[in-house]
């Protein structure tokens, strides 16, 4: 436990900006499974509006620095080319 009023204040800090964090990382893993549910289960009319808000996520998420920019890029990619084939397919 820290004994210094400068470390207290920030591990309650801590402890905050953990809570949000979880919450945007929470959010993008739930997202994520949902748009590889959707094209298991080819629902194509729900997958543009899925694809959208998992970038939206996913944005959000490297602009708070919870994912690196490549990372981003790559999980955007993957899921556009998994929602592509899904469309084209069919």
């Amino acid at each position: 436990m820290p004994i210094i009023k400068s470390a207290k204040k920030k591990m309650k800090q801590d402890i905050v900006k953990t809570k949000r964090n979880n919450i945007v990382r929470n959010r993008l893993t739930s997202r994520m499974k949902e748009l590889t549910k959707a094209v298991k289960e080819h629902q194509l009319t729900e997958l543009p509006k899925l694809l959208t808000e998992a970038y939206k996520i996913i944005d959000t998420a490297c602009k708070k620095n919870l994912i690196k920019k490549n990372n981003a890029a790559r999980k955007k990619s993957r899921m556009a080319r998994i929602v592509n084939e899904e469309l084209t397919k069919n």
